[in-house]
């Protein structure tokens, strides 16, 4: 029983304290043999205008913790997408036409059969000069239809350019903005890459076309050559030996 009664003095013991710490500071004067209450407004008024500091010290310290959650939001990812289908299509749409594509594994011998030029040593495994007219205005085709397919994707990269700039205009915090522009950069390696695969296209197509005259013109050389040096036919009398024909006589 003696220690229960200890718990119960020593909490009382402390709310005893914290009132007198936190009562009005005040004075007692003593009159005449009688104790008197003497108010201290300087007193208050100290203790008053330390609480406001304090208040704002506190509110100052929330307003920063609203920061730091802020910068520290993420959410403005996940707009720019691979577009690699979207590339490797674009490459093989010259092959779907049948042309001669740079995304084709085997252009280099495709090239010497279409193309022989002067350095085909053999007739054997090159395309006759109508097929190589063909191949070439396919190429020609596919590298429209490739041009085509960008054109139309230009929808969607509007679509995704409007969703970055709502997002640019609602981040809420640092780290949501950085997002926002890591995207933009994003979305602008891509519009390179599809700027560099319409000139690797519209290179694969003057090249093919260039090729195809060269050849053609090479293939005529070829001919005329042929021509002037083949032997001449055993029916075919030598005029320059033949004996002059007599002078009919008067």
């Amino acid at each position: 029983m003696k220690s229960n009664r200890s718990l119960v003095v020593f909490p009382a013991f402390l709310v005893a304290v914290a009132y007198l710490l936190i009562s009005p500071v005040s004075a007692r004067a003593q009159f005449g043999g009688g104790t008197q209450i003497v108010f201290d407004p300087q007193m208050f008024a100290r203790q008053f205008q330390q609480l406001q500091q304090e208040t704002a010290t506190v509110t100052n310290l929330t307003q920063q913790l609203q920061y730091m959650v802020q910068n520290t939001t993420g959410g403005g990812a996940g707009v720019w997408q691979s577009n690699q289908g979207l590339l490797t299509n674009l490459g093989n749409l010259i092959n779907e036409q049948e042309g001669l594509s740079y995304s084709f594994q085997g252009l280099t011998q495709q090239f010497d059969q279409l193309y022989p030029g002067y350095n085909a040593t053999s007739t054997a495994g090159v395309q006759s000069p109508e097929a190589t007219t063909e191949t070439t205005l396919n190429t020609l085709n596919g590298a429209l239809a490739s041009a085509q397919t960008q054109a139309q994707d230009f929808q969607a990269e509007q679509t995704a350019l409007q969703t970055l700039e709502l997002r640019n205009q609602t981040a809420i915090g640092r780290l949501q903005a950085i997002q926002v522009g890591n995207e933009i950069a994003l979305a602008q390696v891509q519009q390179v890459q599809m700027l560099r695969q319409l000139v690797m296209a519209m290179m694969n197509s003057q090249n093919v076309a260039a090729a195809n005259q060269v050849n053609g013109q090479t293939q005529s050389n070829l001919e005329a050559e042929a021509m002037f040096s083949a032997p001449v036919s055993a029916g075919i009398p030598d005029l320059l030996h033949a004996s002059p024909a007599p002078l009919p006589q008067q």
